[in-house]
């Protein structure tokens, strides 16, 4: 009953009581208010002493009930200012009788009425409301934790509301603030959940034990719930808490042999904690196996599972060393949590800090790094001198130089900071800080350590030109490796200076092998370029000979692998070639040759170094093969036999960057402007255009010359005007990569998280509707589980990584929804990411993410995900693989991946496969606005963003669409057998930088669409082949639009396409041997097409035209209310390359065209077709030296309501005037005997 119940119930006596206390006077109404209170504190003393008596359950309620009701009445009295009444609840506690203990006692009562199992159901529903009121009456937190643990022990055979009653139960805990009471509350909460549910690895009973401190109570609780699992169970005739430690260990021994490392952890735990080092020992040695095995689901339980703070904090150290050795360091920096305070927590958080910096994992090394200095802060004597040495090591790799010398400057004992200090000293001086080098030096006292600071220092001497003082250093130095470094870098610094015997003599001097056989390169290297090629050949020689005379195999190895990369580099070709066989290793001698077929491509004999390449055993090393087609790219003539080569790489990631790297050099090959790999963000150019235009407008254009010639229905003009120069526009910067979404990753962070259903989250009402199958997106998922609604896992704060939700979320029906495997996590349900929460993916965590097609598993993400040096996945779990998709099958469902408004998604290095089916934002990776629900309820909703670079894109529905998306930068991706397109980014989308992607061998349409207003955007370096349709195209009024430096080859339709689309630029693109035309414009005018390769396409080079798109048929049909249109097209051509086309440019119901400076080569059929047919003689004549303007002498009116911002900027309209008139109605579509009058009304165009 809740406290208004009891409130409702004691109203007529508290206000007669207090109706007398003012009729009356102060003494007498104070007496007979005494004589109440007096009362009631009977009646409750005579309800306490019934419960003694009662003699069923029943009874003990009602008993308990009484005494609650005359509580509650005492209490309202005394909130009333009632003395009497706060002196009597004083005397009652003091007497051991509260509201809290009354309520536990009903709570007791009421419990035990649940084991009755012939009781009404109904009435078993009400007795557990009314346990919940009771619960939540409970105002002291470690009586509701032990109401809460109690309570799910009683309907343990409700597996999921008893772990629910449990979860309650932890988030409770959290107010107990004594620690002696909380860990007590943890313990009980342990030892239930380890009854309801009897494993090892329960995450339930992980999560109690985990928040006791310190170690001794979890170990301690670890032995009972072990004690607890193991039960009856007998070793030696013995009970297992009385068994010898020998025999234990036998049993764990015989458990490892059998391959059960559960089990045997399980009796390791049954080593009683007294016995420290025994315990220690036995789970040690059950930790190898679980390391070997990478049974990462045990770690929680070995984290937790000693008594003594030293030896658990040693095993937690093996663990975090076994993490980082297996490149999984997610897992690595989630051991520290269980660790307490203290200099070994440091060391591990700057070690941490400086392992996930070498892995460019910026952002998590930055928050590692914070950690071990806020410990620093917090610690004092020996401890605080330790934890300093870890720091200055670990600011020293982060390259945090000041922070490292100011941790150093804290020292007072500098013993056994030599080797921190020693490597802060040689970074200072390797950055040329000589001074602050220097100055560490008195405190370094090692020699070992001195010798390489000094040997730092001596380097950067002889850098600044200090040659006198760099040897003297290498005077004092004696470790050979050392002096040998300093040496080096003198004879680098005499040879520049001219000064080459004594750079030689010094050379030969030097005996560490590296630095000997690198002074003599270096030297060689130096003299070469003065005149001095043949000295420079004997260095070569003497480095060649000293080489070859090294006893060890591996070092010499190394040597003359340096020798040919210096030879190969410095375009030696042959004479590497010729030391290859020197090196006995195979993997370093493959290496050595596509080291040279590598620089021989880059020289510019691609030619022969390809065939070098193909005749070494070299050939099959996948590396070597991205490297060498890598260099070969770079040659114009062989970047389509690079493209296709690096095609049959088997590794995706080597695929995708080989792919990224050729598209770099096609892309250098096309740079016209001189773009390189731009500058800026996408957002920095939201209102550039608007500023061009304002410039444009200043300039001033002149006007066109007259009429040339007429066929009646087109006229030529000669012209001089010309569009503004585009070298003032430009494109964002394309040079992110994976390591660009790497650095930004943080570290995991503990918030909230739920399950609930999906109809109550907003966040899945797209998925809630109906979809052409009859079912809903949500409906597979509901199926998996059989629920009308499904269950989904919400993250509503924090940053998790999915496999951490294994361990945090308990199986619900007997199945996790999130599981983990070693390094495979399993996703079961669908997930939502909300706002300010966050969802990792990562390689440093697992290698392979399935989301589970037949659970009807996918990601909703309203805050942020990252997806990073991983393989996400759909996963048949029938027939164990990939839920592959094809044209026939594309309305099965597959999970997938949407990100709503707000949210941002960063996605690097990582394989993504076989995601997405046809359902609308189901595609495979989404960017989208919405949902409704959220957009109609929230007026400030930003559009959804993000970056995704450099992954492999497989077998999707789309590989990537968006629908009112801004700023997304793709960079770098490979799509790949994708079934309906590569890229599509839809309706509304705005400058989105699509760069350096290559997309091939698209199923059904296109490789690159843009399509339905996605505006300010660029297509830039891409590379497109193979696909059913066209390589690019943008559709259906998608404006301002730059399409620069792209290859589009050997696709079925067309190189470009344009349909329905104004107001865009085609510039310095190659289109090649495509089924189509090299670039088809329909029904779009102000269009571009400059500075392009047009070659060996099967139709035009150029093709433009108009067409009545109500006489579509079949899928080609358009809803032309959603996309209406203008029939109507002009474009402008110059400066192009038209080589070998089926035909050269032609024109049909074109309202205008401007030609200047195309250049036509080899063409077999007709340089102009089409309505342009009777002007080519014309064309060729003023080809070269002057621009032509031809325009239908039916000139239509430019429509309203358009906006160009290319246009504006002066990019595009040049010719205008001759094309458009203000006074004409229409578009003269309806003007019979006009070319646009018998094109429009034509067979139509089903393209």
């Amino acid at each position: 009953m809740s406290k208004k119940r009891y409130l409702a119930g004691l109203t007529v006596s508290v206000l007669t009581a207090t109706a007398l206390f003012g009729a009356i006077g102060t003494y007498p109404a104070y007496a007979q208010t005494l004589n109440s209170v007096q009362q009631i504190v009977e009646k409750i003393r005579q309800s306490v002493l019934d419960v003694d008596k009662a003699k069923t359950p029943a009874e003990r309620i009602k008993a308990y009930d009484r005494a609650r009701d005359q509580l509650a009445a005492l209490s309202v009295s005394a909130e009333g200012g009632d003395e009497a009444a706060k002196a009597s609840i004083a005397d009652l506690e003091a007497a051991g009788i509260t509201p809290d203990v009354v309520t536990t006692g009903t709570l007791s009562a009421t419990l035990s009425s649940l084991t009755d199992k012939g009781a009404d159901p109904d009435a078993r529903v009400a007795t557990r409301l009314r346990i919940d009121d009771l619960v939540d009456a409970l105002s002291a937190p470690e009586l509701k934790v032990s109401a809460l643990a109690d309570y799910a022990r009683q309907i343990a055979s409700d597996h999921d509301a008893a772990l629910t009653l449990l979860e309650r139960a932890i988030d409770v805990s959290v107010q107990i603030t004594l620690a002696e009471e909380k860990n007590a509350a943890l313990n009980n909460i342990a030892q239930v959940g380890a009854y309801v549910e009897p494993k090892l690895t329960s995450n339930i009973v992980n999560k109690a034990v985990g928040g006791m401190w310190p170690a001794r109570m979890r170990g301690f609780a670890r032995y009972d719930i072990a004690l607890r699992l193991l039960g009856d169970k007998k070793l030696g005739k013995k009970e297992i808490k009385d068994a010898k430690f020998d025999d234990i260990s036998a049993a764990v021994k015989a458990e490892l042999k059998a391959g059960r490392i559960e089990q045997a952890l399980l009796f390791a735990l049954a080593v009683d904690p007294e016995s420290s080092e025994h315990r220690a020992d036995t789970v040690n040695e059950v930790l190898s196996a679980a390391l070997k095995a990478n049974a990462v689901n045990l770690f929680p339980v070995f984290a937790t599972s000693l008594a003594d703070r030293s030896d658990q904090e040693d095993l937690i150290i093996r663990i975090v060393k076994n993490r980082v050795d297996a490149d999984r360091l997610i897992d690595a920096t989630a051991m520290t949590d269980v660790m307490e305070t203290g200099p070994g927590l440091a060391e591990i958080d700057f070690t941490l800090a400086s392992e996930l910096s070498d892995r460019g994992l910026a952002k998590m090394a930055s928050q590692q790094y914070d950690r071990g200095t806020q410990i620093v802060k917090a610690l004092s004597g020996d401890a605080r001198e330790a934890a300093l040495i870890a720091a200055i090591g670990g600011a020293t790799d982060l390259k945090r130089f000041d922070d490292a010398q100011a941790f150093a400057d804290q020292l007072t004992d500098m013993k056994g900071a030599s080797n921190a200090l020693g490597n802060l000293a040689k970074a200072f001086a390797d950055s040329d800080d000589l001074k602050k080098a220097e100055a560490l030096l008195p405190k370094i006292t090692t020699l070992k350590d001195r010798e390489q600071a000094l040997s730092g220092i001596g380097r950067a001497k002889a850098r600044e030109g200090d040659l006198d003082a760099a040897t003297k250093i290498a005077d004092e130095i004696a470790n050979d490796e050392d002096k040998g470094r300093v040496q080096s870098e003198i004879v680098r610094v005499w040879a520049r200076n001219g000064k080459t015997d004594d750079a030689m003599g010094l050379a030969s001097s030097i005996k560490e092998p590296e630095y000997r056989v690198e002074a003599l390169l270096r030297l060689a290297k130096e003299i070469s370029g003065k005149d001095g090629a043949e000295k420079a050949a004997d260095v070569v020689d003497q480095a060649i000979s000293y080489a070859g005379g090294v006893d060890k195999a591996e070092q010499r190895d190394d040597l003359f692998f340096d020798i040919i990369d210096y030879l190969s580099k410095s375009n030696q070709i042959a004479l590497a070639k010729k030391l290859v066989s020197k090196i006995s290793d195979e993997k370093l001698k493959a290496k050595a040759a596509g080291r040279i077929a590598s620089r021989a491509a880059l020289k510019g004999d691609a030619k022969t170094a390809i065939a070098y390449f193909d005749s070494q055993p070299a050939a099959s090393d996948e590396q070597l093969k991205a490297e060498v087609m890598i260099a070969a790219a770079n040659d114009p003539a062989y970047v389509r036999t690079a493209i296709l080569a690096t095609k049959d790489i088997r590794d995706p990631i080597l695929r995708v960057g080989t792919f990224r790297a050729i598209a770099e050099a096609q892309l250098r090959h096309l740079d016209r402007l001189g773009w390189g790999l731009g500058k800026g963000e996408t957002s920095d150019y939201r209102d550039w255009l608007k500023k061009a235009s304002l410039e444009a407008r200043n300039e001033g254009l002149p006007q066109p010359s007259k009429a040339v010639f007429s066929d009646g229905r087109m006229s030529l003009k000669t012209t001089a005007v010309m569009s503004a120069p585009l070298s003032r526009y430009g494109y964002p910067d394309i040079s992110k990569t994976a390591a660009t979404t790497r650095s930004m990753i943080p570290l995991p962070t503990p918030g909230q998280i739920s399950i609930t259903l999906g109809n109550l989250s907003p966040y899945e009402s797209k998925f809630m509707e109906d979809l052409a199958g009859g079912f809903t997106g949500l409906s597979h998922a509901a199926r998996a589980q059989g629920l009308l609604y499904p269950r989904i896992i919400v993250i509503q704060s924090g940053t998790y990584t999915l496999g951490s939700l294994a361990m945090q979320l308990d199986s619900t029906a007997g199945e996790p929804l999130v599981e983990r495997e070693g390094d495979i996590v399993t996703l079961r349900a669908p997930l939502l990411v909300g706002e300010g929460a966050a969802l990792i993916l990562s390689g440093q965590e697992a290698s392979a993410y399935r989301l589970s097609a037949t659970a009807g598993a996918f990601l909703a993400v309203g805050g942020k995900l990252y997806i990073q040096d991983t393989t996400v996945t759909s996963w048949d779990e029938a027939l164990q693989k990939p839920r592959n998709s094809s044209k026939d099958t594309r309305g099965v469902f597959r999970p997938f991946i949407v990100g709503w408004s707000n949210s941002e998604m960063y996605i690097g290095g990582s394989v993504l496969d076989s995601l997405g089916y046809a359902a609308s934002k189901s595609f495979g990776l989404t960017f989208s606005a919405g949902p409704k629900t959220i957009a109609k309820a929230r007026e400030q909703l930003r559009n959804p963003t993000g970056i995704v670079v450099e992954n492999y894109f497989h077998n999707f529905e789309y590989g990537f669409y968006s629908y009112e998306a801004d700023d997304i930068s793709l960079i770098g991706n490979e799509y790949a057998n994708n079934v309906l397109y590569g890229v599509d980014p839809h309706d509304r989308s705005h400058r989105l930088l699509i760069a350096l992607n290559t997309a091939h061998d698209t199923m059904v349409k296109h490789g690159i669409i843009i399509s339905r207003g996605v505006d300010a955007s660029w297509q830039v370096g891409n590379v497109v082949f193979h696909n059913k349709g066209s390589g690019l195209m943008l559709d259906r009024d998608s404006v301002d639009n730059l399409v620069y430096g792209n290859l589009s080859f050997e696709n079925d339709q067309d190189g470009l396409t344009f349909f329905e689309s104004s107001c865009n630029l085609a510039v310095a693109n190659a289109f090649i041997e495509n089924g189509r035309s090299g670039v088809r414009m329909r029904n779009s005018w102000d269009i571009g097409v400059h500075d392009n390769a047009i070659v060996r396409n099967k139709l035009e080079a150029i093709s433009g035209y108009i067409s009545d798109l109500s006489l579509a048929e079949d899928e080609h049909k358009r809803d032309l209310v959603m996309d209406p249109y203008v029939p109507l097209t002009t474009f402008t051509a110059t400066d192009n390359l038209i080589a070998a086309n089926g035909k050269g440019i032609k024109a049909a119901g074109v309202s205008g065209l401007t030609l200047a400076r195309n250049e036509f080569r080899n063409q077999e059929g007709r340089l102009l077709d089409g309505d342009t047919r009777p002007f080519e003689g014309h064309v060729l004549r003023f080809n070269g030296h002057q621009d032509v303007a031809i325009a239908s002498t039916c000139r239509p009116q430019r429509p309203a309501n358009y906006d160009c911002a290319f246009r504006e900027a002066g990019f595009l309209g040049e010719n205008d005037a001759l094309f458009f008139d203000s006074k004409t109605s229409g578009n003269c579509t309806d003007a019979r005997g006009s070319v646009q009058f018998e094109s429009f009304h034509g067979k139509g165009d089903n393209t």
